[in-house]
C-alpha cells in the first residue's frame, strides 16, 4: 500500500511547502521568538531523559535524516 492511499503526501516539494507555510511572512522578531521557544522546548525535552537515551535518540535521528534539508527543497518566492 502506498502512503498516498493513506492520505500522506509523498512529494518532497509539497511536504516542504506545507512544513514552512505557517512561518512564511513572519517578522524577524517573530521568527526569533519562535526559534527561542523551540530551543527552550528542546532543552526541556533533553533534560527529561537520561544521557543514554539522548545518544540513542540522536543516533536514530542521524540514521533517518536525509541529506536534502527541507529548506533546500522549498522553492524561493
Amino acid at each position: 500500500m502506498e502512503a498516498r492511499v493513506l492520505g500522506i503526501e509523498t512529494d518532497p516539494v509539497r511536504v516542504a511547502e506545507d512544513d514552512v507555510a505557517p512561518y512564511r511572512g513572519l517578522s524577524p522578531a517573530e521568527c526569533h521568538s519562535q526559534f527561542v521557544d523551540l530551543m527552550n522546548s528542546t532543552d526541556l525535552q533533553m533534560r527529561s531523559i537520561t544521557v543514554q537515551e539522548w545518544y540513542k535518540a540522536w543516533r536514530a535521528l542521524d540514521a533517518v535524516d536525509d541529506p536534502g534539508r527541507w529548506w533546500e527543497r522549498v522553492p524561493s518566492r
